[in-house]
């Protein structure tokens, strides 16, 4: 399987194939592999000891944490201790097995015993996309070892979110491809119901914008192909890019995933960030009246899509660092 399809197969709803400026180095690989609640996850802790500490919850489901790693490591240098994992079943971390089961609590349950293994009494936790509401849903789990959530980009509600998305779709299909254009406005409407089918529908009809598809992503069309790239500056097999497509499907049709988020919000008392590119169609205004409804702080960051910590990697350090002062 080509690299191209192989990334967009793996990235499940809300990951895409999207870009990777030219100075892109080889991927790099300091973390290790440990052994949490059964499963074999890989976790990269770099940066000061004494530093904060900042859990990083990658989305997809199913993407990994590594091109986070490669944009941000650098930028965030000194600054803060950084704890990315890649989730059970996903990129480095071993995989699992054909129809396994992965719920949202297995990934809380997994992110509180890494925290316990690195014997971190609190951190800080930022959620890219779908990853948005597993630290949301961890930190109402866990109120007290979470200092501040960061949310780039979230879906927190996926409901709202993907029909926010499917609006995007739409839009862009219109004229090239008549049905799916259709089918994107119906998935739209709140009157349709959001289960297995819409997922599926979901899914075939964003595959019906091709090439395109990676503008709803990205700002700048030149800001294309990260995880392509970043798959071949990586070393690992095909096989390691493929195998999150098993514990994304899972959660996906998990319908304890599915669960109204929007309410859960506003049960979040300590400091929230939201950050978002200016070009994102993934968190819906729902989800932003939410947030600010909740007091959360909303920052909208310009020329960056759905993707910050890649478009504007300095611009998202400088905001979580800032909060430490």
């Amino acid at each position: 399987m080509k690299r191209r399809k192989l990334i967009q197969t793996i990235a499940g709803i809300m990951a895409v194939s999207a870009f990777a400026p030219a100075a892109l180095a080889k991927a790099t690989h300091s973390g290790r592999l440990l052994s949490i609640n059964g499963r074999q996850l890989w976790i990269d802790d770099s940066g000061p000891r004494d530093a904060p500490a900042l859990l990083y919850v990658h989305g997809g489901p199913g993407i990994g944490a590594l091109d986070f790693e490669q944009y941000m490591k650098g930028p965030l240098q000194n600054q803060v201790r950084l704890i990315s994992v890649d989730q059970r079943g996903v990129l480095r971390s071993s995989p699992l097995p054909a129809r396994a089961k992965v719920t949202v609590d297995d990934l809380i349950a997994d992110f509180e015993a890494i925290r316990s293994a690195l014997a971190i009494s609190r951190w800080q936790v930022l959620g890219h996309s779908f990853g948005g509401m597993v630290a949301l849903r961890y930190g109402l789990a866990h109120p007290q070892r979470v200092e501040r959530l960061i949310l780039e980009c979230p879906s927190i509600d996926l409901a709202s979110s993907f029909r926010w998305l499917c609006s995007a779709a739409a839009q862009s299909l219109n004229g090239h491809d008549v049905a799916a254009a259709v089918r994107a406005e119906r998935l739209a409407d709140p009157a349709t119901p959001f289960d297995d089918e819409f997922i599926e529908t979901m899914d075939r009809t964003l595959a019906a914008l091709g090439e395109r598809r990676q503008d709803l992503y990205v700002r700048a069309t030149k800001n294309r192909d990260i995880f392509s790239r970043l798959a071949a500056t990586s070393d690992l097999p095909e096989a390691r890019w493929s195998q999150g497509a098993v514990p994304g499907k899972a959660l996906l049709t998990e319908p304890s995933t599915r669960k109204p988020m929007l309410s859960s919000i506003a049960q979040w008392k300590k400091p929230m960030l939201l950050v978002r590119g200016d070009g994102d169609h993934v968190t819906s205004p729902q989800e932003l009246a939410a947030v600010q409804q909740a007091r959360g702080k909303i920052v909208t960051v310009p020329d960056a899509g759905h993707f910050v910590h890649v478009e504007q990697p300095a611009v998202l350090a400088n905001l979580i660092v800032t909060g430490h002062r």
